[in-house]
């Protein structure tokens, strides 16, 4: 609950905007119109929705065989945010120019709460990503599921499951900002003060694009082939505490100027060891 109340909090507070076009509210859930299925049961579906993901992942790098999940009975997922069809899945990727992608795998599955025959989507409609630099993260899956960018990656797909309408807020503002708590331990000790502020948390800006569409090893926006609604690909931006506090100050407007500066082939990278374009 603290984590979740924490999100809802910095989407008000990193970027308040009173103007015309602000981003001081939060919107409901709108369901989009879904596809017609052609009768196909909810596991089908899912089914669907899993291979349409799968062949992304492939088209981006190498993908590992393993995926960072847990069962559907694991006590952490009772006592969490439910995801759409309860697999809370994450997945890894060696992409070619020599990083590592960890993805989101499930946030976008349909429904399996909703009565066959009744209007489903794909679930909150869309999935988030992480960048890294290979030697910035193991190779392990418990190396991986301790490390800063699984944490933070783990951390926003959870409150985005416990908001449910975080895809149609970025539909609206394109970018979005918070803080991250849980993920200021497994970042080394060094690197703390550029990132982890006093409350002990970690800024992150949701929603950069790749901006060299059509590039070979370009990151799409959207994943294709989904069953039923469109699904958006999200990434996650660790940034820095100069460059969470234009946020704070400017609110959208510090927002777009981030973007701005954040720019090159490592736009969507995420390091702790890059300096700070502030």
């Amino acid at each position: 609950m603290g984590l979740i109340a924490n999100f809802l909090d910095c989407f008000a507070c990193c970027g308040q905007d009173k103007g015309h076009g602000g981003d001081q509210y939060l919107q409901p859930l709108n369901l989009l119109q879904p596809q017609h299925n052609g009768g196909a049961s909810v596991d089908e579906l899912v089914e669907q929705s899993s291979a349409a993901r799968e062949r992304v992942w492939r088209s981006l790098g190498s993908l590992e065989p393993f995926a960072l999940g847990q069962s559907p009975t694991s006590g952490a997922i009772m006592a969490g945010p439910k995801w759409p069809a309860v697999r809370q899945n994450f997945r890894v990727i060696h992409r070619p120019g020599g990083t590592v992608m960890i993805v989101s795998d499930g946030l976008s599955d349909p429904f399996d709460d909703i009565h066959e025959g009744e209007n489903n989507v794909n679930g909150f409609g869309l999935e988030f990503f992480m960048e890294t630099p290979a030697d910035e993260i193991g190779t392990s899956l418990t190396e991986i599921k301790k490390s800063w960018q699984f944490q933070l990656l783990y951390t926003v797909s959870q409150l985005a499951a416990g908001h449910g309408g975080i895809s149609n807020i970025i539909d609206d503002m394109q970018l979005l900002s918070t803080e991250a708590e849980g993920v200021a331990e497994a970042i080394p000790e060094e690197w703390r003060r550029a990132l982890v502020n006093r409350a002990g948390r970690v800024g992150a800006l949701l929603g950069l694009t790749d901006g060299r569409l059509g590039a070979p090893d370009c990151v799409p926006e959207r994943i294709e082939g989904m069953p039923l609604t469109e699904v958006r690909l999200v990434n996650i931006k660790l940034i820095t505490l100069a460059e969470l506090k234009l946020i704070t100050d400017r609110g959208a407007e510090g927002r777009r100027k981030l973007s701005e500066l954040l720019a090159g082939e490592a736009r969507l990278v995420s390091s702790i060891k890059r300096e700070s374009v502030l």
